[in-house]
């Protein structure tokens, strides 16, 4: 299977909840992205069960963590504090998500662990 992977970092908008994510071609060509990555998330659906589309996962979270914490002082500054585990809904499966624009087909993973496990399932091309 033709991927890559990026570790995430703060370049990256999703960094906080997401270490890695596994990218695709956006072409099917001969390197079958798209085809690749609709079987990348039917497997992650399949082993962690659905998550929402990173868009929607993201305005969910943020949506939760605005209604139903307060700000917090942070010496002089005001910050939000993160929602809890049991008020983020399944949908928003706190170890995948993914996105599916134009050319950006990617599959966001929590940790090493999840992205090892696909790592061994799916071995990646040269």
């Amino acid at each position: 299977m033709n991927y890559t992977v990026k570790k995430l970092d703060g370049r990256f908008s999703h960094y906080h909840y997401f270490k890695y994510y596994i990218g695709f071609p956006h072409r099917m060509s001969n390197k079958s992205g798209p085809l690749n990555f609709v079987k990348a998330q039917k497997w992650f659906t399949e082993t962690y069960g659905w998550s929402a589309e990173i868009r929607q996962w993201n305005e969910i979270r943020d949506w939760i963590q605005l209604s139903k914490k307060p700000l917090l002082s942070v010496k002089q500054g005001w910050v939000r504090a993160q929602p809890d585990s049991d008020d983020i809904p399944e949908e928003c499966n706190q170890l995948w998500s993914w996105s599916n624009l134009y050319e950006d087909l990617r599959i966001y993973v929590a940790s090493s662990k999840e992205l090892a496990f696909f790592q061994l399932k799916f071995s990646a091309d040269s």
